[in-house]
């Protein structure tokens, strides 16, 4: 169970009538001094403080259950889990239904510019969390489900983008967290009607929220260079998915003793006929080479290091070397801050010199999800590894980006079959170079997935330095610091 808060709650007949309620998370000390803050610098800097209602052009209302579902259904269905951490929706990835039932009532049907919030949760601390604006196209219809509340900001007095972070900064998170009922933990649009609202000068509101809608355009175009990417894999791979599954859920196959001692390999799940279908497909298509991974290398495949003592001077120093640990591949990307980051001092080069990353470096993860991979960015000049990471690396940098691409297709499949262990998939740097690599004949489809991954990479960067920024020029119009500062309300 997620706990709201460990602060005891002790308020005032007043606070009770003042917000029509009788139960004491209403009058949680951090939501009321949330009131008080916001107020205070509305009074501080002439702002106003509008309640909610005020801003929108209809009530807050909540979306529509038993929705009917459609395979082919040109209507998008917004649940819970498509709200993100850069506050829009993300509908790539949706269940369906159909027009007749979009038309058959305006109930929970979303406009562009819309603001979902979460009314349900199974535990305490999640109402309040994610809060996202819906970004859709002319010829885009989505719809939401019961689990979420709508708000349609009146874009004459409210920059739509501006509410939605405000909403998602500390005071807003409080105000909405701090507002559910019931033992269920329910969120009901009647009870944000009045939530306060504070609303500077629309050239302040406009700089802070364009920031965000920039951020949410730069990803949305990442998006589309990945579907991109999968769609020209799809092409060159050319396999029978369907087919593959089907293996897959095969529950009952045999392999043989002398398979098991030409592959010094008896754990079953190496012998899955998943996998042997899968490299089946892959050798009949003519249009690619197939290849294991050590003969593509160009030097040797390495894992790092424990830290030990010498390692333990972490610093952040910044002419200290990034110290790269698994935690830091995810997805395909490469998530070290070279600004927060753990360091070790830069005169352990030489001696580590063996484990050390340049740019264009491919870095696999070892533990946790098979498969996390990424190329080491141009602004990473050297590191080292930890022992949960391998480097790999490759004379050509268009085969770096393509190989991890690769892997976020279809090697990863190759990885969990070669991976040992029982509590968790593992490989060694010996069993990964026996990993099948499979590439396009055509090298003009290397470099051109090199290209798209680039650019998919860079609207993702844009997209975050815009997000932090606009979050940031936020929090310093509520007087907090970046990380949103709880300090005043304990």
């Amino acid at each position: 169970m997620k706990v709201i808060s460990e602060i005891s709650v002790v308020s005032t007949l007043q606070d009770y009538q003042r917000f029509y309620r009788a139960d004491p998370y209403s009058v949680h000390p951090r939501k009321v001094r949330s009131i008080e803050k916001v107020k205070e610098i509305a009074e501080e800097n002439s702002y106003d403080v509008v309640p909610l209602l005020k801003l929108l052009e209809i009530p807050p209302s909540s979306g529509r259950g038993g929705l009917s579902l459609s395979s082919d259904g040109e209507v998008k269905i917004v649940k819970p889990a498509n709200l993100t951490d850069l506050f829009f929706v993300d509908i790539t990835n949706c269940e369906r239904t159909t027009i007749d039932v979009y038309n058959s009532s305006e109930k929970g049907r979303l406009q562009d510019r819309d603001i979902l919030i979460l009314s349900a949760a199974h535990a305490e601390g999640y109402i309040g969390t994610n809060t996202s604006i819906v970004y859709l196209n002319d010829n885009e219809k989505a719809i939401c489900i019961g689990e979420l509340i709508r708000l349609r900001p009146n874009i004459e007095k409210i920059n739509p983008y501006y509410l939605v972070l405000y909403l998602n900064s500390m005071f807003g998170k409080y105000m909405l967290n701090y507002s559910v009922r019931g033992q269920t933990v329910h969120l009901y649009p009647k009870d944000i009607e009045h939530l306060p609202v504070l609303l500077p000068p629309r050239e302040i509101q406009d700089s802070i929220g364009n920031k965000l809608k920039q951020a949410i355009e730069a990803k949305i175009e990442a998006e589309k260079k990945r579907k991109e990417i999968e769609e020209i894999l799809g092409n060159e791979f050319d396999l029978d998915w369907a087919k593959l599954f089907h293996k897959k859920k095969e529950m009952g196959y045999r392999y043989s003793r002398s398979l098991a001692t030409v592959n010094l390999r008896v754990d079953p799940c190496f012998y899955h006929p998943f996998y042997e279908e899968l490299l089946s497909q892959i050798k009949k298509n003519k249009r690619l080479h197939l290849r294991r991974l050590e003969e593509l290398v160009a030097t040797k495949i390495v894992n790092g290091t424990t830290p030990k003592r010498e390692l333990k001077a972490f610093t952040k120093n910044e002419t200290d070397l990034p110290f790269v640990r698994n935690g830091d591949i995810k997805n395909g990307l490469f998530l070290y801050d070279l600004k927060v980051g753990i360091k070790v001092k830069n005169d352990l080069f030489e001696k580590f010199k063996n484990i050390s990353i340049k740019s264009g470096d491919v870095l696999i993860s070892m533990t946790g999800t098979l498969g996390d991979a990424c190329v080491v960015p141009s602004d990473i000049e050297k590191g080292i590894i930890n022992q949960n990471v391998v480097r790999i690396r490759f004379n050509d940098e268009h085969f770096s980006h393509y190989f991890v691409e690769y892997l976020l297709y279809v090697g990863k499949y190759f990885m969990f079959q070669m991976s040992t262990g029982q509590i968790q998939e593992y490989l060694n740097t010996m069993i990964l170079g026996k990993i099948p690599v499979a590439y396009p004949k055509n090298k003009k489809v290397i470099m051109q997935i090199c290209e798209k991954r680039k650019l998919y990479l860079n609207n993702l960067q844009i997209s975050q330095q815009f997000h932090t920024q606009a979050m940031e020029e936020l929090n310093q119009l509520l007087a907090l610091n970046s990380g949103g500062d709880k300090s005043w309300s304990s």
